[in-house]
């Protein structure tokens, strides 16, 4: 018997069968805590839910339901409340070996992007420098500096409970040899880190919507030698030339040449919506 059959029987006494119908198909696990989209006519009976998923999942220890949307320009989630369990945010999900602590309540985790984060991870050469323009809580940067040789990793962010946990990732993940945590806006803080005459063999430009307003600025960061761009966005079917299309009008007018030499389908979107990466070369006119 699958897990939703499961949860139909143990619930079959406490719903109509319209109500049971409307049981959501899955839920997000984030190390010991799940989280849930119920449709609106199943509030009034949100405990005996929680309470039914507490008792087919003995590891799990609490339930949280998602009200709302990710907002604003830290995409942080809208409402998400209890409905069963502790009463504790706290998370600490393992991921490719890498430890993320953060409050689910106040920063979304995706966990569609869990290969594009190992990926990452394999195409660093050893030696190299990264900037990771939008670090978020470590997305990118702890697996990258877990499994690579890189030699040092400057992740900006802006957001303060972002920051804090980025600060807090590379503590316990012992990576305090690796990564530079910066706070800021990045346009301000990669103009810092060029100043120092630093340069970059890879920037990571991972975020939504695609970051265009911070081309020009990340350019400054590259290397005689050419650096490569992970850029991120969604585009339509496979049209990812056009996101290209964007970045390399930008990088042509302020004089560096770019080839185009991969991308890739991270996971749908929405109806017809694909979140994709290319994977940019830059180099500067002779």
């Amino acid at each position: 018997m699958n897990f939703k059959k499961k949860l139909k029987e143990s619930l079959k006494d406490f719903l109509k069968e319209e109500e049971l119908s409307l049981l959501p198909r899955g839920f997000q696990t984030l190390g010991n805590i799940i989280i849930l989209k119920l449709n609106q006519k199943l509030f009034n009976k949100e405990s005996c839910i929680a309470k039914a998923y507490l008792e087919l999942l003995p590891r799990v220890r609490s339930v949280y339901v998602n009200r709302g949307k990710i907002v604003g320009a830290f995409r942080e989630p809208e409402k998400i409340e209890l409905i069963g369990g502790k009463d504790n945010p706290i998370v600490e999900h393992k991921e490719h070996n890498v430890i993320y602590k953060f409050d689910i309540t106040k920063l979304m985790f995706s966990k569609g992007n869990i290969n594009e984060r190992r990926y990452l991870a394999t195409l660093v050469k050893s030696g190299e420098v990264i900037i990771d323009m939008f670090a978020g809580m470590g997305y990118f940067s702890l697996p990258i500096a877990k499994h690579s040789s890189v030699k040092k990793i400057y992740s900006i962010e802006l957001n303060p409970e972002s920051y804090k946990c980025l600060v807090e990732n590379i503590r316990i993940n012992h990576l305090i040899d690796k990564i530079i945590p910066i706070k800021g806006n990045c346009k301000i803080e990669v103009e810092k880190l060029s100043e120092s005459g630093i340069r970059a063999d890879r920037v990571i430009m991972g975020v939504f919507p695609a970051p265009k307003d911070y081309i020009k600025k990340a350019l400054i960061l590259v290397k005689d030698k050419g650096t490569m761009f992970h850029y991120e966005g969604v585009v339509e079917k496979d049209n990812f030339s056009v996101l290209f299309k964007g970045f390399n009008e930008i990088a042509f007018k302020e004089g560096y040449n770019c080839e185009l030499k991969s991308h890739r389908t991270v996971k749908s979107y929405g109806p017809h919506l694909f979140h994709v990466v290319l994977d940019i070369l830059c180099l500067k006119f002779r």
